[in-house]
C-alpha cells in the first residue's frame, strides 16, 4: 500500500513540475519577440544573426548604442561566413540585456519589422579574429567620417596580427524575418513531452538507469 502511494505521489510531482515549467516558459515566450536577420556582400561573404526583446516593455522603435545595459534588447547574436558558407566567427554583442560591444549601433522598427539607420554589430577589441558588420551611417555616428565605405555596408575583420581589413562590401540592406511564436512553443512542448515520457518510464521501471537516477532525485527531495 505504501509503495503504491509513493508511486502515485511521484507521478503527481513529475506531472505538476512539467506543467508548471511549460506554463512559466510559455508565458515568457508569449511576451518575447524573436527575429532573424541576414546580409550578403557582393563577393559572397555573409552574416546571419538573431535578436529578441520583450514586447510588453519595448516601444515601436528600438535603438541601442554602445556598452552596458540595453534599453530593450534582451539578446543579439551574429555569425559571419565566407563565400563557401564556412563559419568564420560568431559573437553575442548583447546577452541578458547587457551590451559588451562598444561600437554597437542597432535600430529596429517593430511596426515595419525593418532594421534602419546606423548599424554596427559584431566584436572589435582589436584582437585577431574580431569581425563586425557596419554601415556608413554608423561610421559617421561614431565619428569615423574619414573611413566611409565605397558601398553602404561593409564586412570587416582583423587578421592574424590584428590588422583591420574589409572583406566585403555591398549596398544590400540587412533583411529581417520574424521567428513564428508557434514554432518556439511547439519545440518547448516537444522537449517537455519527451521529458514526461522518460519520467513515466522511469516510474514504471525503477530498476533502469533512468529510473534509478529519477527515484534517487525524488527521494532526496522527499527526505530533505
Amino acid at each position: 500500500m505504501t509503495h503504491l502511494f509513493t508511486k502515485t505521489a511521484m507521478r503527481m510531482v513529475a506531472t505538476t513540475s512539467l506543467v508548471l515549467a511549460i506554463a512559466i516558459t510559455t508565458n515568457n515566450l508569449a511576451h518575447a519577440a524573436e527575429f532573424n536577420f541576414n546580409w550578403k556582400g557582393n563577393t559572397g561573404y555573409s552574416a546571419k544573426g538573431s535578436f529578441n526583446y520583450d514586447t510588453t516593455t519595448a516601444p515601436s522603435v528600438i535603438s541601442e548604442t554602445g556598452l552596458g545595459a540595453t534599453k530593450n534588447l534582451q539578446s543579439l547574436s551574429i555569425s559571419f561566413f565566407d563565400p563557401l558558407s564556412n563559419l568564420i566567427n560568431s559573437f553575442t554583442p548583447v546577452l541578458n540585456s547587457v551590451s559588451n560591444y562598444g561600437f554597437l549601433r542597432f535600430n529596429f522598427d517593430s511596426t515595419t519589422e525593418q532594421i534602419f539607420g546606423p548599424f554596427d554589430v559584431g566584436k572589435d577589441d582589436e584582437f585577431p579574429g574580431d569581425a563586425w558588420l557596419n554601415n556608413n551611417l554608423a561610421l559617421i555616428d561614431e565619428g569615423f567620417s574619414d573611413e566611409v565605405l565605397a558601398k553602404e555596408f561593409g564586412f570587416n575583420n582583423r587578421d592574424t596580427v590584428g590588422t583591420k581589413q574589409i572583406l566585403d562590401l555591398s549596398n544590400n540592406s540587412v533583411q529581417v524575418s520574424k521567428v513564428p511564436e508557434g514554432s518556439i512553443i511547439i519545440g518547448l512542448l516537444t522537449v517537455c513531452s519527451l521529458g514526461f515520457s522518460l519520467k513515466q518510464k522511469s516510474i514504471q521501471n525503477p530498476k533502469s538507469k533512468i529510473g534509478q537516477c529519477y527515484f534517487t532525485g525524488i527521494k532526496e527531495k522527499f527526505n530533505s
